[in-house]
């Protein structure tokens, strides 16, 4: 900031970062306009189902001075910082919080916090790019390609931890590159502590923004990067090592807080036990075919840079095939096939030797990469092409330019071929002609822009500065034009969050009762309205949970689960039933059917089955005859002796309920069990008259406490170890990190 405070270069940084900000707000005018009457909001989907409820809750815990360990109000509780994509610990979306407090978490303000993760894209890619191009043009370009490319606003917006996540790989990299250069130049000096250091806590930042999956590819290319860099400017490898190590360290030991508690949620996750199947889908083979004709194949391009970045990364290994356009131009390629998942052989070589592929599905999602590597080679391009060529460089490029003129034609034909498809099939809008045509005429434009600008290159027409206005002009035309409404609705945010008659009948009722939404209402609308559903919208939940729901016929399932209500598109139900209200909709009718008899959330059994094994323990539960209400199913005999017979009745009654605390005032007629409609998981505890007393695994994932005869006051509380073990390993981190920081900034890099 000083040296921008004094030179002329400075002030130009500033205006470039200044222009950056101005594009992400003209990209998303639409959401941040104070024109009530142009303003939409991002699209239904994940955005606001998952990550706008999460945040809802989050906010209402923290709010209250609470941690929110767990959340009550999906997969009838589920570990809420366990989740990763619940990003408790991620420091944007805090601030989010801490400046919506005054007006209360809104879906605008998650809108807000989503935007200016685009600025941040394009300012760290900005960053990195002027320092590997060293021409601020061509970095000015790089940044436009990757925050505005086709992958970016495609479903990483909707997917709110992918985006808070991808935007941290260019500033980890360029910390990464300023510390291997001074530990190129000084070796034996600590200077190169400071940068390794903030790479380590980008990174940290990257792990905590709640995506895993996006979060191993920023380490892995971080990672491949480092290793090109000090192979080819051949710094010592035990020093190069030590560095990595340290920016490893400070990466993981950061996000300890969140990522100890993950991994035991993960390893209990249906997640867990996953197959090849399940985990190497991608993108059809047709796809690049988006490359030119974005949307062709789906209604979003994710591999879509726009036509003349195209070129212009085509062009940077064409005319000059350095180090470092060769490195990202075998990553380009390598990411492109790997997104292909199972259609090609390349991820299966990454499912079997590279740890991590085999945890997460989607493979599509290396597009990310893709997109990266192809908008810093746009840069490259853009820099050859301001530069004197030589002969055989010229000849390349006039070769090109002749292909590009081909392409150019070949639009032109598909053009009219389209047309004249349209024209056949009677001109119906929306067909598929229709669109073919659009897109085709669409093409033809950009191919015919993009090779005008090669041309004025070829004949030296206009000056290079002009040339370079035109190129942004065209680049902002073409992703603008195709991306600018992927993440866009015409529907204010507040319509979207607002209370409906519906969820209102609901929360009138002032019982201790689950739902059964059959995806009628948003997967985590319970966290938004205070409602407990057996389901939700999250990728991770526990295996037991999903083999609960999904093997067993579901009436048995709302009786284990306390369901009270049931959500659905159906008019009649097997169990007898109330409709309490009815909501047409344009295909079906949504109906509120009232179970007239629902199973309590606690109650006493005295008899005990053992079945070790889980299957057994489904197939028992699924026969009509059995009686859960009487018998519970354990995995192993209970430390209590059960009377044969029983003498008068046993009560419960619920106190107190908190989403960690539960408070039950218990009469028991006989030795027996405690069985709680609540889901078991590691952390829970029992206390009963103030003396701790163990958790058994009931009916495949309910909890059951032991009891001896008599009054008992019953207390469960959520007190998981791995949280505080994390929080403990990630405060050290962040001391170290502080100390380090400290000490190369005050005293200097040469201090010792």
């Amino acid at each position: 900031l000083k040296r921008w405070a004094k030179n002329k270069d400075g002030l130009t940084e500033a205006g470039v970062i200044l222009l950056l900000a101005c594009f992400c707000c003209f990209f998303f005018w639409r959401i941040i306009t104070p024109n009530l009457a142009d303003r939409g909001s991002f699209p239904k989907g994940d955005f606001a189902d998952q990550f706008y409820a999460f945040g809802v809750y989050e906010a209402q815990r923290l709010f209250n001075g609470q941690l929110p360990l767990w959340n009550p109000y999906t997969f009838s509780g589920h570990p809420f910082l366990a989740d990763v994509q619940s990003a408790i610990f991620y420091p944007l979306s805090l601030i989010t919080l801490l400046f919506s407090r005054p007006w209360g978490f809104s879906l605008f303000a998650l809108e807000l916090e989503a935007i200016f993760h685009f600025f941040l894209a394009s300012l760290f890619t900005y960053l990195l790019a002027r320092r590997l191009l060293r021409d601020r043009r061509a970095a000015f370009i790089s940044a436009l390609v990757f925050t505005f490319g086709g992958y970016l606003t495609s479903y990483p917006s909707q997917q709110l931890a992918i985006l808070e996540t991808d935007v941290w790989l260019p500033l980890v990299l360029l910390f990464l590159d300023t510390g291997l250069e001074r530990l190129k130049d000084r070796p034996s000096d600590r200077s190169p502590l400071l940068p390794i250091t903030l790479a380590g806590l980008a990174f940290g930042l990257a792990l905590l923004a709640g995506h895993p999956q996006s979060a191993m590819y920023v380490f892995y290319l971080s990672a491949l990067y480092f290793a090109f860099r000090a192979f080819t400017d051949r710094v010592r490898w035990p020093s190069a090592v030590m560095a990595f190590g340290l920016f490893a360290l400070l990466g993981f030991g950061l996000a300890a807080a969140q990522l100890l508690p993950s991994l035991e949620y993960m390893r209990l996750s249906a997640r867990a036990q996953a197959s090849y199947n399940e985990m190497s889908g991608g993108f059809p083979r047709q796809d690049p075919i988006q490359l030119l004709l974005p949307g062709s194949v789906s209604v979003m391009s994710p591999l879509y840079v726009g036509i003349f970045p195209l070129f212009l990364a085509i062009l940077a290994p064409l005319l000059r095939r350095n180090r470092e356009v060769i490195f990202w131009t075998c990553t380009a390629l390598g990411a492109l096939l790997l997104s292909f998942g199972s259609h090609t052989f390349v991820y299966n070589v990454f499912y079997i030797f590279v740890p991590g592929f085999a945890l997460f599905r989607s493979q599509e999602r290396a597009a990310f990469i893709f997109s990266f590597s192809l908008a810093l080679l746009a840069g490259y391009g853009v820099r050859w092409l301001t530069q004197a060529m030589p002969k055989p460089v010229k000849a390349r490029f006039y070769g090109f330019c002749r292909f590009t003129s081909y392409l150019a034609w070949g639009a032109l034909g598909l053009v009219f071929l389209t047309f004249y498809g349209f024209m056949d099939t009677g001109q119906v809008a929306g067909s598929v002609f229709s669109s073919a045509l659009e897109r085709s005429i669409l093409l033809w434009i950009l191919l015919t822009l993009s090779l005008s600008l090669l041309y004025l290159r070829l004949r030296r027409i206009v000056r290079e500065r002009l040339l370079i206005g035109l190129s942004i002009a065209l680049i902002v035309f073409d992703l603008f034009t195709v991306n600018w409404n992927n993440n866009f609705q015409k529907v204010r945010p507040e319509e979207q969050s607002g209370p409906t008659l519906l969820t209102q009948i609901l929360q009138g009722d002032r019982e201790i009762f689950r739902v059964y939404n059959e995806w009628r209402l948003p997967g985590n609308y319970g966290c938004v309205y205070k409602l407990e559903d057996i389901w939700g919208a999250s990728p991770l939940y526990l295996r037991r949970y999903e083999e609960l729901v999904y093997r067993l016929p579901i009436e048995r399932v709302w009786q284990l689960l306390n369901v009270k209500y049931v959500i659905t598109w159906r008019k009649a139900l097997v169990p007898e039933t109330e409709v309490l209200y009815e909501e047409p909709r344009e295909l079906d009718t949504t109906y509120v059917h009232r179970l007239d008899e629902y199973w309590p959330r606690a109650y006493v059994v005295h008899q005990v089955e053992v079945i070790e094994k889980d299957e057994k323990v489904l197939e028992r539960l699924r026969e009509p005859e059995f009686d859960p209400r009487r018998v519970a199913i354990l995995p192993h005999q209970p430390d209590l002796t059960l009377p044969s017979q029983v003498e008068g009745e046993s009560s419960v009654i619920i106190l107190e309920r908190q989403p960690e605390r539960i408070l039950l005032e218990v009469d028991m007629a006989a030795d027996g069990l405690l069985v709680l409609s609540e889901v078991y998981y590691p952390g829970w505890r029992a206390y009963a008259d103030g003396e701790e007393v163990p958790i058994y695994r009931a009916d495949h994932v309910l909890r059951a406490v032991p009891l001896k005869a008599g009054h008992h006051r019953v207390e469960m509380v959520f007190d998981p170890l791995w949280p505080k073990v994390g929080l403990g390993v990630s405060g050290v981190t962040l001391l170290l990190a502080m100390v380090l920081i400290g000490r190369f900034t005050i005293k200097g890099p040469g201090a010792q």
